[in-house]
């Protein structure tokens, strides 16, 4: 194993609220280019979706995509990270929990392009600070 400390801070907290049909990851990457995160924690998230792409490891560790339909796709729980790219891009990993009005529930990566919000979503991100 190889590993590294780094001296980070805590800057500043976006609280935002994302609109329907709003793409999720999209959304991220937008509220963070517009507040010039380059490096954060998304602490969390609330609202619903008309549906959701997760992305899931299958037993033989090969990454596929799941698709959660649902008239709306209820967020248990989110978290991610912010960081940039080695282009400069700002680039977001969003994990979560969701639930189908069927009562069924999913785990995976949100995928970009995705999971459209339904009504509202409000989501919260750390800024972090070298």
């Amino acid at each position: 194993m190889q590993s590294a400390i780094r001296q980070c801070r805590a800057g500043r907290v976006v609280n935002a609220r994302f609109f329907c049909n709003d793409d999720l990851v999209t959304g991220m990457e937008d509220l963070c280019r517009e507040h010039q995160i380059v490096q954060g924690v998304i602490k969390g998230g609330l609202g619903s979706l008309f549906k959701s792409g997760l992305e899931v490891m299958t037993d033989e560790g090969v990454p596929r995509t799941i698709n959660v339909q649902g008239f709306a796709v209820e967020i248990l729980s989110m978290h991610g990270h912010v960081r940039c790219d080695r282009d400069g891009n700002t680039e977001v990993e969003l994990y979560g929990i969701v639930a189908n009005n069927a009562g069924e529930v999913f785990a995976g990566r949100f995928v970009k392009g995705s999971s459209p919000v339904c009504i509202t979503i409000e989501v919260m991100v750390q800024e972090w600070l070298d």
